[in-house]
């Protein structure tokens, strides 16, 4: 047997036991050590592949599909520096737990620290941003090897799924001649299947907590089924429930009484004291909760995580339970307990009234600027998921948005918080999802990844692009750097640069609007096809308008405390 056909049926072997994983998606960077794998994971009927030339796009395109479907994603490239621009997805994906399947091949040890071009070390290349890590033996098609790769391809597929999910690297080093035998089928197999099991815990012990006053705090990205559960629960202990854009809590189709949605506002002045504190995952991205938890130190905390990963920044949990929300909520129903009265309740109601009543009633926020048109977004979008971009898109989410029951999810990249590879990641959640997407994002971040925005050309993904120009780095405009010289801030921090984006979208073929009212901002919302909308503001325009509202909303809180 020939070497060609030996490199067929290995690889082939190999990639059954990533469907048999559960890989049905492959994102492939073009390149030629990753030949032979590319062409025959492309030509797999199983396998709907997409070609990213950018691996660092790729990466995040992956990241995206994965999130949108919750199903693991294949990533192939070349050696060399190809496999090192995978790393900022690869942490996003480990700090947010996606489960990536990274493929990336390699010249074999005979060529490996010679000088041989485009290689490096590339064992290890991830270091701990990865769940499990192995690098295959060279090709052999006898019976034994065929199995040894297919049962690689299979368990590191399903340990990339396992709780806590998260990537995995598997490094495959080929020898040339690099073509495939086209001709060759896959050989067959028995196929091998992993069946979960629901986790089940016994609260008992825990409910006299549950019958105190409490509040229920959720981090991270939740789907709209655990949106639903986690408000069911609030309603169940009469608790106030709190929780970022992400957790899709202000999305929910059944807006839910007990949500807080303006707590970066309620928790910057004093509020009521709870007995028990309930949180899902890790903290949101509202500031002054983490800063208010900070301070309370003697509440009993349970922390639920699912696949326990000890992710508490404060270390203040007393309980930590391994289960997801499905898990947790499906255990507290067994419970029998009594409530605590809904007067608890009423004291934080009070709260998020006056904070809505303020919003509604900002002259800033009926002016046409990137905070009204913020506040106006979620309640108009319809049947879509919406992807907000770290910075200050998601904190103007975060204060300014009211519930809206319009079936929309929210995505975002909150594990790392950078602002790499975001137009890329929407263009995976398109994917994954299969519905149309709103990226509301800052011109810099927009700028860092413009090579996201060819997969939505590519691939003709239906996106409306709210492109919030303050020509820089908007979010230091909040932060303490403001207080710098004018000169230093605006070389590091400020960071113009005076780019016209009606060019982007002309190379890109996408439709382009620059509205100046609120009324045309919205007449271009909820369309089909590709378009830019940017909306310009300055930079100081949101801090402008956010001092406003919190500097009211301390003038008139003051009163709750009397009252009660």
């Amino acid at each position: 047997m020939d070497y060609q056909e030996a490199l067929t049926k290995y690889l082939l072997s190999f990639i059954a036991g990533l469907k048999q994983g559960g890989i049905s998606r492959a994102v492939i960077s073009s390149g030629s050590r990753s030949t032979p794998l590319s062409l025959l994971v492309n030509r797999d009927p199983d396998i709907q592949s997409f070609i990213d030339i950018d691996e660092r796009s790729a990466g995040f395109f992956a990241l995206g599909i994965a999130k949108g479907s919750n199903k693991p994603v294949a990533l192939i490239c070349t050696s060399g520096s190809a496999a090192a621009n995978y790393y900022p997805a690869i942490c996003e994906a480990e700090a947010t737990n996606i489960p990536l399947v990274v493929l990336t091949t390699d010249r074999p040890a005979e060529l490996q620290g010679v000088g041989a071009p485009q290689a490096m070390n590339q064992v290890g290349l991830y270091a701990s941003h990865v769940k499990a890590a192995c690098e295959l033996l060279l090709p052999e098609s006898s019976t034994t090897m065929m199995n040894y790769s297919r049962w690689q391809g299979f368990t590191m597929t399903c340990r990339a799924q396992n709780n806590p999910q998260g990537p995995v690297h598997i490094n495959i080093p080929l020898r040339e001649p690099l073509l495939p035998d086209l001709t060759l089928n896959t050989p067959s197999f028995e196929g091998a299947k992993v069946i979960k099991s629901n986790r089940e815990a016994e609260l008992q012990p825990l409910a006299p907590l549950f019958a105190q006053k409490g509040l229920i705090i959720v981090g991270e990205e939740r789907t709209p089924a655990e949106a639903g559960q986690l408000l069911k629960l609030a309603e169940k202990l009469n608790w106030p429930i709190i929780g970022d854009p992400l957790t899709n809590l202000a999305t929910d189709v059944k807006q839910s009484p007990n949500f807080l949605h303006q707590a970066d506002l309620i928790f910057r002045e004093q509020v009521p004291t709870p007995q028990a504190i309930l949180r899902f995952g890790r903290m949101p991205v509202t500031k002054p909760v983490v800063q208010w938890l900070a301070k309370h130190d003697d509440v009993t905390t349970i922390l639920i995580e699912d696949g326990i990963q000890f992710r508490d920044q404060l270390k203040r949990a007393n309980y930590v339970l391994d289960m997801s929300v499905a898990d947790f909520f499906r255990s507290f129903n067994q419970l029998s307990f009594n409530p605590v009265k809904e007067d608890w309740l009423l004291e934080w109601q009070q709260r998020q009234r006056l904070a809505e009543d303020i919003l509604l009633a900002n002259k800033g926020l009926a002016s046409f600027n990137h905070s009204s048109i913020v506040k106006k977004l979620v309640s108009v979008l319809k049947k879509q998921n919406l992807f907000v971009a770290n910075s200050n898109a998601i904190r103007l989410v975060d204060r300014l948005t009211l519930p809206a029951s319009n079936d929309i999810r929210i995505f975002g990249n909150r594990g790392v918080n950078g602002i790499d590879g975001l137009n890329s990641t929407a263009a995976g959640i398109a994917v994954g999802t299969g519905r149309p997407i709103t990226l509301l994002i800052g011109d810099l971040a927009f700028f860092h990844d413009l090579t996201g925005i060819e997969m939505f050309r590519r691939y003709k993904l239906p996106v409306t692009v709210i492109l919030l120009n303050n020509n820089g780095g908007g979010i230091f405009s909040f932060l303490p750097q403001h207080q710098l010289p004018t000169q230093d801030f605006s070389t590091i921090f400020r960071t113009p640069q005076d780019l016209n984006f009606k060019y982007i979208a002309d190379f890109y073929d996408f439709d382009y609007a620059c509205p100046s009212d609120i009324s045309s901002f919205v007449h271009h919302l909820n369309r089909s096809g590709q378009q830019i909308i940017e909306v310009n503001d300055t930079q100081e325009s949101p801090v402008e308008v956010w001092r406003s509202l919190t500097r009211e909303y301390h003038n008139r809180s003051g009163y709750l405390d009397e009252r009660n």
